[in-house]
């Protein structure tokens, strides 16, 4: 079964009908699903994730999409935990020179802890780090 790690931005623009990428993060999800696929969802986006949507669209849209998150079993948890954390920071520190954000760098841990090359994001920097693709 194809597991792919989600990014807020990807969750953001699958909510957002404005978002200029709604329509590709509605086919993509989609896809994956159509396929039995399912998604990796990190603790840490969705902080990040109920942080932006309340902050650009409130609380109700929040917890809707919060409450969605949480009970469909598209979306497999994953704690970062202590030792996810650590080697976090490690790459935040290590990679200081790109533009990737705490969460990027989290992401890209995991991508290696859980055997998972696949990140649904649309922000660009995950096609500068080796090993990881970007989708769709």
């Amino acid at each position: 079964m194809r597991r792919v790690l989600i990014d807020t931005g990807a969750i953001y623009a699958f909510v957002v009908r404005t978002d200029k990428h709604h329509a590709e993060a509605k086919a993509f999800t989609k896809s994956l699903l159509a396929t039995g696929g399912s998604f990796v969802l990190t603790d840490l986006v969705f902080a990040e994730t109920m942080t932006l949507l309340k902050a650009r669209l409130g609380s109700p849209v929040a917890l809707r999409v919060g409450r969605e998150l949480r009970q469909n079993p598209i979306y497999q948890w994953v704690s970062l935990g202590t030792e996810g954390e650590e080697e976090t920071w490690g790459a935040f520190q290590r990679y200081h020179d790109k533009a990737w954000s705490y969460t990027d760098c989290a992401l890209l841990v995991l991508t290696r802890r859980l055997n998972v090359s696949e990140v649904f994001a649309f922000d660009e920097h995950f096609g500068q780090i080796a090993d990881v693709v970007k989708v769709p």
